[in-house]
């Protein structure tokens, strides 16, 4: 998949792309900074109340569950999520607030942030489970995941009647691909959409890279655990939302993790979904 083809770039041109949000520039140089402590990332989060509402709402949701009310960030960070899940979790939300969705009415916001927040968690526990001689680092794969479908919202944002055409399309015939429709009606893919935004916000590397893989058939000569595990997070979860009961198996992790973890998952479906509504 080529990015830089002249029509991607017209398609796709600088002055359509929303700008990075400053929320999110403030949390990217945080994910640069290696020592980053609790009460700077609590500050700079509590300065956007709507970001900050809305972390303390997955921080009391049901499904994480917390013993006690989480009434600040700091708390969050602390007894329920930790810094590093806090503050991934935040830029997802901050860039996620520039795109507009309300001119592609069969988006579904909800089951979008449902396969983020779930890829993420999944791709992040796998991570901490592999069994692998190099495995990707956990937060990196909570990243990654998160984001990886960041390019829907940019189309959905650029292109509404397009991705609302592709959308009919694929209710009309499941068995179908949305990126064949995409690529059908826009000559272009959410893969290659998201690549191309994450360069152009200057997110962390790893992000553009392993999203442009997401539509590569070709086995990629770097980052193949980290691309491996996030496919396979996402593909086991988009299975289990629609029926699907096969439990979790993935070459390089655990084989108890990925028992307890489809169990989890079943149980939690409901409030994965509240959880992913509160984020809209």
């Amino acid at each position: 998949m080529d990015i830089e083809k002249p029509f991607y770039k017209d398609l796709i041109s600088v002055e359509s792309i929303p700008p990075l949000p400053a929320t999110a520039a403030n949390l990217l140089m945080m994910i640069a900074d290696p020592d980053v402590e609790i009460e700077p990332l609590a500050l700079v989060i509590e300065r956007d109340p709507p970001l900050s509402a809305r972390l303390l709402g997955v921080a009391n949701s049901a499904f994480y569950a917390p013993p006690q009310p989480v009434m600040t960030i700091k708390e969050a960070i602390v007894r329920v999520l930790g810094l590093h899940m806090v503050r991934n979790m935040a830029l997802g939300m901050a860039l996620a607030g520039g795109f507009s969705t309300v001119a592609c009415p069969r988006f579904d916001l909800t089951g979008y942030w449902v396969m983020a927040l779930g890829t993420a968690d999944l791709a992040s526990g796998m991570a901490r489970a592999a069994i692998l001689p190099d495995p990707p680092d956990p937060d990196a794969a909570y990243m990654v995941g998160l984001l990886h479908n960041l390019g829907e919202l940019l189309l959905v944002h650029m292109r509404p009647a397009e991705m609302d055409e592709a959308l009919r399309r694929l209710g009309e015939d499941p068995e179908s691909s949305l990126v064949d429709h995409e690529r059908a009606l826009m000559g272009i893919d959410h893969w290659a959409a998201g690549a191309f935004l994450a360069r152009h916000w200057q997110l962390p590397p790893i992000i553009g890279a392993s999203i442009e893989r997401f539509g590569d058939d070709t086995e990629p000569r770097d980052g193949r655990q980290m691309i491996h595990l996030v496919r396979a997070a996402r593909c086991w979860l988009a299975g289990m939302l629609a029926g699907g009961v096969d439990p979790l198996r993935v070459p390089g992790v655990d084989e108890a993790y990925c028992a307890r973890r489809s169990t989890e998952f079943a149980d939690h479906h409901d409030a994965l979904r509240v959880l992913a509504r509160s984020m809209t």
